[in-house]
């Protein structure tokens, strides 16, 4: 009985601080993550929104997932390649945010992370 209530103890200490890391720039700088999903000329949509800490001004990087398809067991099927930059215009809401494109060849789907 006392081990379960050190491992509810336990789970309910790092649900709560992870929580309180939303906040942080620890979260910012390592798990703010999205996803290109629409493209406008020179504008971007991405679904990172205020719910992730997005704010205007902010650089993201860009990364695109390219399949290879595996030559040998436990080659990777992926190569990843740096495309560019999008700077974060406004933030529509908890989900999304409008971006322009600062440098690259932005595509819809590719991947955006926090500017480290």
């Amino acid at each position: 009985m006392l081990n379960r209530i050190v491992k509810v103890s336990f789970l309910v200490v790092f649900l709560g601080l992870l929580a309180a890391c939303a906040g942080s720039p620890f979260y910012h700088e390592n798990i703010m993550k999205g996803q290109v999903v629409g493209i406008d000329s020179n504008e971007v949509v991405v679904c990172i929104g205020s719910k992730d800490g997005a704010e205007s001004g902010q650089e993201l990087q860009v990364y695109r997932y390219i399949w290879e398809g595996a030559v040998e067991e436990g080659d990777d099927d992926y190569r990843v390649e740096y495309v560019g930059v999008v700077e974060i215009n406004s933030v529509v809401n908890d989900h999304f945010a409008r971006a322009r494109v600062s440098s690259g060849d932005v595509r819809k789907n590719d991947m955006v992370e926090f500017k480290k």
